[in-house]
């Protein structure tokens, strides 16, 4: 295989861990009360961290579309790509608002502007898409000293009250839903980046491996000695200091950010060496196919796996054991696996991929 190929492949193969993640996270959130239970806090850990590397890979993805239709120095090509994205953004948009009375901690539908306004930066400078993914994680971050981050949440139901206002929509969508376009923008910013690295250059791809696992190790340390030493104060400001200086993706405060955007770059790296190295097993080409078929295989997670739970248990909301749950996930996994090795092998797209590139492109 070229160079190209298996970056690509390590791209599909990333993809396919940020589903999987997903899945855990999701069925736990939806499945399980909190509780201190090991298990519980084992799995929260990839909490905002699967979902941030599914948005980086899609800042990757435009950035792979800009390019191929740049190489061809052509400016119509590169208008038609922009166009499709723009179709695209639409098309997530409406689609996952179609089943947020199901799901309302989809994703795809914040797609609908994260789309947009990643067009607007693919010709801009890897420095400058640097700066201001951190402006922007800085400046929500000065913004929650002053915003109350709570209004419109219901946290016993995980509900947003007012989604369906004008107020509560965009204030959901924009500042304080479960994937807001301010600050999760830098995740795809992030991507835009990292989607113009060589990392068919071992010495690029190892200095990027190191560098973004010192950023993520040095910054949750950093978090963690500061949540320690500081909140040993009263139980108010203990909190407090918890919620400004955690790495819960709910705020998604600076050190989440910043951690959960170097672990997904980390893992992008790790993903096309191994991809590089494995290429011929067979556990490489399932999960690549994962991957591939993200966009269905998201969705299916929310419609089959957790309605199904739902239409044979006839509950689902904090009704399980984080045990059940976590078996569950692992056996869904494993199905989401299987199948889409062997959709793969009959048909070139996942069914919903393909019924939206029919529509946009």
């Amino acid at each position: 295989m070229t160079g190209e190929t298996h970056r690509i492949l390590g791209y599909d193969f990333a993809r396919g861990l940020a589903i999987i993640g997903m899945i855990f996270v999701n069925f736990k959130t939806v499945m399980v009360a909190e509780t201190d239970a090991y298990l519980y806090q084992l799995v929260a850990l990839l909490s905002g961290k699967a979902a941030a590397l599914f948005v980086v890979l899609a800042g990757v993805g435009m950035t792979l579309m800009y390019q191929r239709a740049k190489a061809k120095n052509d400016v119509g090509n590169i208008r038609k790509v922009k166009i499709i994205l723009l179709k695209r953004a639409a098309f997530l948009f409406v689609f996952g608002l179609s089943y947020y009375s199901i799901w309302p901690g989809d994703i795809l539908h914040y797609y609908g502007l994260y789309l947009p306004i990643g067009v607007l930066f693919l010709s801009v400078s890897r420095k400058w898409l640097q700066t201001l993914s951190f402006l922007l994680i800085i400046a929500y971050s000065a913004l929650m000293l002053c915003f109350n981050y709570e209004v419109g949440w219901d946290w016993n139901t995980l509900e947003y009250v007012d989604f369906f206002t004008l107020n509560g929509f965009f204030r959901n969508f924009f500042l304080n839903g479960f994937h807001p376009v301010f600050p999760w923008i830098a995740f795809l910013l992030t991507g835009i980046w990292v989607g113009r690295i060589n990392f068919n250059n071992v010495k690029i791809r190892q200095r990027v491996t190191l560098l973004s696992l010192t950023i993520f190790v040095v910054f949750k340390s950093i978090s963690i000695f500061l949540r320690d030493n500081l909140g040993q104060l009263s139980l108010t400001e203990a909190s407090d200091i918890a919620y400004l200086l955690g790495t819960t993706p709910m705020p998604p405060l600076f050190f989440y950010m910043i951690t959960a955007s170097s672990l997904a770059v980390f893992i992008i790296s790790i993903s096309i060496y191994i991809s590089h190295k494995l290429s011929h097993t067979l556990f490489i080409k399932q999960m690549v196919s994962t991957g591939q078929l993200s966009l269905s295989n998201y969705v299916f997670h929310v419609i089959i796996g957790m309605l199904t739970i739902k239409l044979f248990f006839n509950k689902l909301e904090s009704a399980f054991s984080i045990e059940f749950t976590v078996v569950y996930a692992i056996v869904f996994s494993v199905i989401i696996i299987f199948f889409s090795h062997i959709w793969r092998m009959k048909f070139k797209k996942g069914p919903l991929e393909y019924i939206m590139r029919k529509i946009t492109g």
